[in-house]
């Protein structure tokens, strides 16, 4: 397993929650997929797995809108507080 495939405590993949901060911060499927150098539907799967693997939907999606849903907002708050809780923690 490669090192963009560890899995988290959460069960969750890096690129999963990659897919998700990234898709969190510009809340359009397209720019996040240009940001990280894959497919829209490649966004798209990765961040239904991640639904599924947590077990709740994380963004509200129309065809014209994305946005987080409130376990979505909690989710990534818990994230950012992580990540600055553990600076010496974060991915290259």
């Amino acid at each position: 397993m490669g090192e963009d495939r560890w899995i988290n405590a959460h069960g969750a993949a890096r690129h999963e929650l990659e897919a998700f901060l990234t898709l969190a911060e510009e809340l359009h499927f397209g720019r996040t997929a240009a940001r990280l150098h894959v497919s829209t539907a490649r966004i798209s799967q990765t961040i239904r797995s991640l639904e599924l693997r947590v077990g709740v939907r994380l963004f509200a999606r129309t065809s014209r809108r994305v946005s987080l849903l409130p376990v979505g907002q909690q989710l990534l708050d818990d994230l950012r507080r992580s990540r600055d809780q553990h600076p010496d923690c974060q991915a290259p």
